[in-house]
């Protein structure tokens, strides 16, 4: 997994400002059944292709290195994890409204081809949009997006029009699912006690670490408040490891 220090505040910063889909990849790389399986995988198709199992168990398009971080690799999430991700296709000539439509050029982005079609991540600005088509990309083509009804509407709908606001030059807008500084923070802190308890720290060990030293009492400390918090910190850094970072990239429908 990427080497981040867990005793220092300052090797989780870059997560203050990821995006939710690279916070929920520091916590998937983490999993020692995932490592294990990509080792395999790669061993066996050296280009990323995964079974549907792979995909299925662990909500990836490809088999991405557990050894790197968010910002060393493009992380392809699949479209039934990740909501918002924009399904598109070269638009038919009847179809254009008019000459001065932008171009879609998805073969500037980072692009990959998968069993079920070719998934894209284009940068423009300084967000990433994320695209699948069924079809290869088409230099210099019009695209169109093809939003079904269903219950995950408002996601893929909502990164369109990010999207197309993005390709006009408007106001950039915020992802479909923010998370408030205060949640950001503690997905930070619990990665920062999984790493030290899987270090082998002990929970004093690992309060010390995210709380100072001088917090932690020499007397009652197994009653103290500080180890009941990081306990459950440990506990969610586990939970988000071996699962729980679907719902960061996927949280429930509006629907449920």
């Amino acid at each position: 997994m990427p080497e981040f220090d867990w005793r220092s505040s300052e090797s989780c910063k870059s997560l203050q400002d990821a995006e939710v889909t690279d916070i929920a990849w520091e916590c998937l790389c983490r999993n020692a059944d995932y490592q294990r399986e990509y080792e395999a995988m790669i061993a066996r198709n050296p280009d990323g292709e995964v079974t549907a199992e792979f995909r299925r168990r662990w909500g990836s398009a490809f088999a991405h290195d557990p050894q790197r971080s968010f910002d060393e690799q493009t992380i392809f999430w699949a479209p039934e994890v990740l909501a918002a991700v924009v399904p598109v296709t070269v638009a038919l000539t009847a179809d254009l409204g008019s000459a001065s439509q932008p171009l879609l050029d998805l073969t500037v982005g980072q692009v990959r081809r998968a069993v079920d079609g070719w998934h894209a991540v284009l940068r423009i600005g300084a967000l990433d949009h994320r695209l699948w088509s069924k079809e290869p990309p088409v230099l210099g083509a019009s695209y169109t997006a093809q939003l079904p009804f269903d219950g995950d509407f408002g996601a893929p709908a909502y990164a369109t029009r990010r999207l197309w606001r993005a390709m006009n030059g408007r106001a950039l807008e915020p992802a479909f699912h923010q998370l408030s500084k205060q949640r950001r923070e503690r997905l930070s802190a619990a990665i920062r006690a999984l790493d030290a308890h899987s270090a082998g720290g002990s929970y004093r060990v690992v309060a010390e670490a995210l709380f100072g030293k001088k917090r932690i009492p020499d007397r009652a400390w197994k009653t103290h408040d500080l180890r009941n918090r990081t306990i459950r910190l440990v506990q969610g850094g586990f939970a988000l490891m071996r699962g729980g970072y679907r719902k960061l990239v996927r949280p429930g429908r509006r629907d449920e």
